[in-house]
């Protein structure tokens, strides 16, 4: 990653974990950390649909820097950011990255992108049943 890329990574990195973006006292990283809280939608390039985002509000698809406005909105509480802001791009480029990881770690541990009641995979939870099933 050259030069600006990586340094609107790294500030979203930052803003990832920053509590104070909104006044729920939650951060990005609170929600998704070690990738909890992603679907297997979340492996499927963008724009694309997400389920918190259409039992909420009816969204069929958004794109990446909307599901970031969305939880700026909904679990953060805060208003939006501005959509030409360094914020929202460095959040977005921050959570592409993260998208790019969850797909790598999807390919050691698959089970990450089958959650259903047959298979109750969970790479999360304590006793994941899927551990050592590679």
């Amino acid at each position: 990653m050259a030069g600006a890329s990586a340094q609107l990574v790294k500030e979203g990195g930052r803003l990832w974990n920053d509590r104070s973006l909104g006044t729920s006292g939650l951060a990005c990283g609170t929600c998704h950390l070690n990738h909890a809280n992603f679907k297997p939608s979340f492996a499927k390039p963008f724009p694309h649909a997400v389920a918190m985002a259409e039992q909420r509000v009816g969204l069929k698809q958004v794109s990446l820097d909307e599901m970031v406005q969305f939880c700026m909105v909904v679990p953060m509480a805060s208003k939006p950011l501005a959509w030409e802001s360094k914020e929202l791009a460095a959040l977005t480029a921050y959570a592409g990255e993260v998208q790019k990881g969850f797909i790598k770690a999807a390919a050691v541990n698959p089970c990450m992108l089958k959650p259903s009641a047959a298979n109750p995979c969970n790479p999360c939870a304590a006793k994941n049943p899927c551990a050592g099933k590679r």
